[in-house]
């Protein structure tokens, strides 16, 4: 340990806990070993309930952002797909209509200038 002399002037743990009842003539080791201090029961028996209570608080406040990640997360995932699903049906369906409309338009532009070039004989 360290060679410096004991400085009267910090008192013991004991004196801490134990206040100024501690009689001089006991010595401070020997007070520690014979009698345990009396806490105040505040001291002695934390309120478990309150802690708890915030304890349950602050990890349901940690939890809760992490769930909204994921889940923010998780349904931009399933809004991509169903959009991406939704997108190739959509293609798949606009492509078989333009590509009737377009036959209805080339049929009808060729029946229409056959008609020109070929007028009806009467």
């Amino acid at each position: 340990m360290s060679d410096q002399p004991f400085d009267q002037g910090i008192p013991l743990l004991t004196e801490v806990l134990l206040g100024p009842e501690v009689p001089e003539s006991v010595a401070p080791a020997a007070a520690a070993v014979e009698e345990a201090p009396v806490l105040p029961p505040s001291i002695v028996q934390p309120d478990w309930d309150a802690i708890e209570q915030r304890l349950t608080q602050r990890i349901l406040h940690q939890v809760q952002g992490k769930i909204d990640h994921l889940l923010e997360e998780r349904i931009a995932h399933v809004l991509q797909t169903a959009l991406q699903n939704a997108l190739i049906g959509m293609r798949g369906a606009l492509r078989e209509d333009l590509q009737q409309s377009l036959e209805q338009i080339v049929a009808h532009a060729v029946s229409h200038e056959l008609g020109h070039l070929h007028p009806p004989a009467h």
